[in-house]
């Protein structure tokens, strides 16, 4: 992933997110207050675990990846910032990540092929 200074369109290092099937369309969320970016990195296979990569923006450090569903595809933050929520197509789960600790929380189930997320007030 390469982070771009917006204040300069500066290209700033690549941060690397782990070893990854990289998607199509890559899903990225940053939290409210702008200090960390969550980023899904997608197990090649359909058989493995997908996870997600917290990145400091501060700094442009990748945190350790948090172990998500299959299928990964989408994510979204809460605007209060606590929450992330990852839809796994494969799984047919959406997996919340407490974000000040950046834990995947217990999968809900959801049903088969969620690939889209939206959350509101």
């Amino acid at each position: 992933m390469t982070p771009i200074r917006t204040a300069t369109n500066t290209v700033l290092a690549p941060v690397t997110v782990g070893p990854t099937f990289p998607q199509q369309l890559p899903a990225i969320a940053i939290t409210p207050d702008g200090s960390t970016a969550y980023v899904i990195t997608n197990a090649p296979g359909l058989t493995h675990q997908d996870a997600v990569t917290p990145i400091r923006t501060a700094t442009s450090t990748a945190l350790p990846p948090i172990t998500v569903g299959r299928g990964s595809c989408a994510i979204a933050i809460t605007p209060d910032g606590k929450t992330a929520y990852v839809t796994n197509m494969t799984s047919g789960t959406v997996t919340p990540i407490r974000t000040a600790t950046n834990t995947a929380q217990r999968p809900i189930e959801v049903g088969r092929g969620p690939c889209a997320m939206a959350i509101t007030r």
